[in-house]
């Protein structure tokens, strides 16, 4: 395997238990989410475990926030963490059999996980203090992004090019496909990532490492049809497939992004730009970060680019969440940023007053208030409104200053 540059933007290393890491994630943005003026930190937590001992870590897994529980995933742990929102305390720790790199699925009666180790296991949440699975399946590599859930069945892959159908209810699996690689890729050259598959009008697309993406019958696992996407050095398919206004919108780590007609399998439109982390949609808007540290707001039907914001770090950002005061984005190399969505104009960042040495995972947004996981491993908690003390107040950078 090799790595494209030497910077954590060209590759999102996740090194625990010996793997490298950039973990896309296929969680749809929530509409109405809304953030207004700029937050107090309300506390920040270190994450419990033990990181591995490298030079540049990353911390991929979202957290996800659900009732009055914070879940997420760390590199320091074999577990998904369950944190109390309301002072960032240890709830629960549900085992895992590695590091947990994406972000977990929730569901009215389980929360299902998948691991570095290939494994994903459902926990009943009304009993999250057993902390013993109501069932596992292993997948047999690495799992790295979150499952897809579909009318009871749960859809997800693996770094091996992989893609498994199981049973929400009991693990037991309906079917399982088996890409083969386009045996030009030299297997040196690929980068360690495995999107989650996208479930749309009863097909599963889902994107590979030598660039193509496949359609397979939901039901029955049958492959459709195939369509070479990704160009360039890394074509990789890393970014899942988004289902938008009929077209599959996919794009190649190098490049290129495209609107593709899923019936023709012909380009609607076509951008010269990487993608490495999931898009986001709102209505007909695509929201788009690149590895490269910008931010652009796309017209899904067209392709037409209507502005495009640098955040001059050069490092990947994370996928964008849409919220009535902005756009909230993190940078790998950077911090957490507030765009206009109607300019492209940065409202605020994050400046905690430590070093955050970047932000890889997309930030959950629930209301007036915000939790994002440093690549250091601390969890923070945001929340709007005017500060009681001067101490209790972040220190923001506004555009101007």
């Amino acid at each position: 395997m090799s790595v494209p540059g030497t910077s954590a933007s060209a590759l999102a290393m996740f090194l625990a238990a010996g793997l490298e890491f950039r973990a896309p994630e296929p969680t749809p943005v929530a509409p109405g989410a809304s953030l207004q003026g700029a937050p107090l930190l309300l506390w920040e937590r270190r994450l419990p475990g033990t990181p591995p001992d490298t030079a540049t870590r990353t911390e991929p897994a979202p957290p996800v926030v659900a009732g009055q529980h914070i879940f997420a995933g760390y590199s320091g742990a074999n577990a998904l963490l369950v944190f109390d929102r309301r002072d960032g305390s240890l709830a629960a720790s549900l085992p895992t059999r590695a590091p947990v790199a994406s972000a977990p699925l929730l569901t009215d009666t389980f929360v299902y996980v998948t691991d570095t180790a290939g494994y994903t296991s459902a926990f009943r949440l009304d009993k999250l203090d057993r902390a013993t699975p109501a069932w596992e399946h292993f997948s047999g590599a690495p799992i790295l992004a979150s499952p897809t859930l579909v009318d009871g069945t749960l859809y997800l892959t693996n770094v091996d090019d992989l893609v498994y159908a199981l049973d929400a209810a009991t693990g037991e699996l309906r079917w399982r496909h088996a890409h083969k690689l386009e045996g030009l890729r030299a297997a040196e050259l690929e980068l360690f990532g495995a999107p989650g598959p996208t479930v749309a009008d009863g097909t599963v697309y889902v994107g590979f490492s030598d660039g193509f993406l496949v359609a397979l019958g939901a039901s029955d696992g049958n492959q459709r049809w195939s369509s070479q996407i990704g160009e360039g050095a890394y074509p990789d398919l890393i970014a899942p497939a988004t289902y938008v206004g009929g077209s599959v919108v996919i794009g190649g780590y190098s490049e290129p992004l495209v609107g593709l007609d899923p019936a023709t399998r012909t380009p609607r439109w076509r951008l010269p730009i990487g993608s490495a982390t999931p898009f986001a949609v709102e209505g007909e808007t695509l929201w788009h970060g690149s590895p490269d540290g910008v931010l652009r707001k796309i017209d899904a039907r067209t392709g037409a680019e209507a502005w495009a914001w640098d955040s001059g770090t050069g490092g990947s950002i994370s996928q964008p969440v849409s919220t009535a005061q902005g756009v909230l984005v993190a940078s790998s190399e950077g911090s957490l940023y507030l765009v206009d969505p109607a300019t492209g104009a940065l409202r605020w960042t994050f400046e905690p007053g430590v070093l955050l040495t970047g932000i890889t995972a997309r930030p959950a947004v629930d209301g007036d208030y915000v939790y994002t996981v440093s690549n250091a491993g601390v969890l923070y908690a945001l929340r709007r409104g005017p500060a009681p003390t001067p101490a209790a107040a972040l220190d923001w950078v506004s555009p101007e200053r």
